[in-house]
């Protein structure tokens, strides 16, 4: 397969020593996009990722494939919590201290927008929903894969 978007992470297969960089099976990849996307294909990003190392989150910026429906469950309840609702069809991937990185699911692009849903903001008098605007999917990868490289903490 010719890789666009995620030829850094293949050609980096040891950026865990405890954890090997490991793709998921088209039928796993295929129950995931049935379950959160309709059985329709993920962004072509996503899609490389998972095929190169969705087994487990070996570059620590993508929670592992078997985490996803806990994860999606847990921003669920945040968003009830807070009363803000998400009209859109997102894809959640990972969460550290409340706050959730997802991307958009009806976006036409191949390599999508990260979007950070920080739903108890709105108890801060933030907006819940902040958009990274320096980040696609590929290139938060590419530089979580600089970053484990080069010894800097994620």
């Amino acid at each position: 397969m010719e890789l666009k978007y995620m030829q850094q992470l293949r050609d980096n297969p040891s950026l865990s020593s405890r954890l090997p960089l490991e793709g998921l099976n088209l039928e796993t990849i295929s129950s995931i996009r049935s379950q959160f996307n309709e059985g329709n294909n993920f962004p072509l990003a996503f899609e490389e990722y998972l095929l190169i190392g969705g087994k487990n989150e070996a570059t620590g910026m993508v929670w592992e494939h078997d985490e996803f429906e806990q994860l999606r469950e847990d921003c669920e309840e945040s968003l009830e919590y807070t009363g803000y609702t998400l009209e859109r069809p997102f894809f959640v991937f990972d969460m550290l201290d409340g706050i959730y990185s997802i991307f958009f699911l009806d976006e036409d692009k191949e390599d999508p927008d990260i979007y950070i849903l920080y739903p108890s903001g709105a108890y801060e008098e933030h907006e819940p929903l902040l958009r990274d605007v320096k980040y696609t999917f590929s290139k938060m990868i590419n530089d979580a894969i600089y970053r484990k490289l080069n010894n800097i903490p994620l």
